[in-house]
């Protein structure tokens, strides 16, 4: 059965999406924030009334779309072709057979979906000079990313994560200031997204930021948690491959 899911319920949302944290990222930001961002959500839910797949429109007109296994194409793709919209935004293991549908004309390649061969973590080092992530940090990590990145957490989003103990972070000072960065998100009993991976421009080609990564990472691997992050950057995605995280999946743009 698909029906609009209503607001009181978007708790059931939540629950479902955070079981795949990896390719959920941007729905759970959504989700979790404290501004309107969806302006509907369609489900379907199975006979027991758990939810097994998602359609969300966001007030900025783009749809995202996550489903856990098999789900009803043809039902949603009825939907989306009744819908006013920019681009679907979704794991391409999700998504790819609305291709057949007749809904999209194109698509686009997005962030690749990477996961840690937990086996080499062994190989991970632990490094002195990475220090622990502090609140009063926050001001000197938005410069740096301003720096390196388009687009990135605000300070409030970076916070609320260190205050409640979903995500945490480590750096490297240079003279007493952050010049290389790592963090976590979305902790979970079992896993946890790596985000946030920069360095300061001036202090680039060094190795600061890999020594953070193998870091966090080892941290987080000893607590149990199996480890995400995701990436468009070819370039970092070579150094993470190289480090032992292997693409499991790909966000796409579908373009009506």
């Amino acid at each position: 059965m698909i029906k609009e899911i209503s607001k009181l319920d978007y708790n059931k949302v939540f629950e479902f999406i955070r079981q795949d944290n990896a390719r959920n990222y941007f729905l759970r930001l959504g989700l979790e924030s404290d501004k309107p961002i969806y302006e509907n959500i369609i489900g379907e839910l199975d006979e027991k009334g758990e939810l097994k797949a998602v359609l969300m429109k966001r007030l900025s007109g783009n749809l995202q779309f996550y489903a856990k296994e098999e789900f009803d194409e043809e039902s949603f793709a009825a939907f989306i072709s009744k819908m006013s919209f920019n681009s679907l935004i979704s794991p391409r293991s999700c998504s790819d057979r609305f291709l057949n549908n007749g809904l999209f004309s194109k698509f686009e390649d997005g962030a690749i979906i990477a996961k840690l061969d937990r086996r080499r973590i062994g190989e991970y080092e632990l490094y002195p000079e990475v220090e622990a992530l502090r609140l009063e940090d926050l001001d000197e990590v938005v410069q740096l990313y301003k720096e390196v990145f388009s687009a990135f957490s605000s300070k409030e989003v970076m916070q609320k994560r260190l205050q409640s103990g979903r995500g945490r972070g480590v750096c490297i000072r240079h003279q007493g200031k952050v010049v290389s960065v790592v963090q976590s998100e979305f902790e979970e009993l079992g896993s946890a997204l790596i985000v946030g991976v920069g360095t300061a421009v001036d202090f680039q080609g060094k190795g600061l930021a890999t020594k953070c990564l193998k870091t966090l990472c080892k941290q987080l691997a000893k607590e149990g948690k199996d480890l995400y992050l995701q990436y468009d950057n070819m370039d970092a995605g070579r150094i993470y491959e190289r480090l032992g995280f292997i693409p499991i999946d790909q966000v796409r743009h579908y373009k009506r």
